[in-house]
């Protein structure tokens, strides 16, 4: 089994009933429900799909860097009904092929720790987004029923599991995060807890900020 092909398996089996209830924190969050969204790294397109599923005004692009998920993301917008608002495209978060400011809101999950280079990437994602827009990048199983169930079921099916995803991660950290952000002199929050798991917020000339909670 391709690496994609099995990664989708467990997005599809495993990972399933997160993604709506991570969909829902993001738009909750951000307060984005219209225009256009970027979801990077989107392997089979389950995050991505979720919260187009969960925005009907918005339209969608799906972006990764493996044709063959690529490929997956299309043919599973199709199956989900939204191939009239997604896009998919094969690129490269340190390379977007997309124009300045054409994004509305950016969503990664579980990408993140996979980027080689953290500054190149969060400079591409603040040059498509638009003003006002936000990026929404990390990763969580979106509660803590969640997360037990989902991990439970991913020792089963991988006993090596998590160790095996923390070996091919590039190791850093929301330290890392907040660094490589600041040298940008981008606006940003760091999320983490319990509930909402670890995220990073990027804002792109907000003037001013809500009260956010999730």
């Amino acid at each position: 089994m391709s690496k994609a092909l099995e990664f989708d398996y467990v997005a599809q089996t495993i990972l399933f009933p997160i993604y709506p209830v991570i969909a829902e924190d993001m738009l909750s969050y951000t307060g984005i429900r219209n225009g256009r969204m970027l979801d990077i790294g989107c392997g089979g397109g389950h995050m991505g799909l979720s919260v187009l599923k969960a925005a009907p005004e918005l339209r969608g692009i799906l972006l990764d860097k493996n044709p063959e998920a690529a490929c997956i993301a299309d043919r599973r917008a199709a199956e989900w009904g939204l191939r009239d608002r997604t896009v998919v495209v094969v690129g490269d978060v340190q390379q977007l092929p997309l124009p300045d400011g054409s994004i509305d809101l950016a969503v990664s999950r579980g990408s993140l720790p996979f980027w080689e280079n953290l500054e190149k990437a969060f400079s591409e994602i603040l040059r498509v987004l638009a003003p006002g827009g936000m990026a929404y990048l990390g990763g969580g199983m979106g509660n803590k029923e969640l997360a037990e169930s989902v991990e439970k079921k991913m020792r089963e099916f991988n006993p090596d599991w998590p160790c095996c995803v923390r070996r091919k991660s590039n190791g850093l950290g929301a330290d890392d995060y907040r660094i490589a952000l600041q040298k940008l002199g981008a606006e940003f929050e760091i999320l983490e807890g319990e509930r909402q798991g670890k995220w990073t917020v990027i804002f792109k000339n907000s003037l001013e900020r809500r009260d956010r909670k999730i």
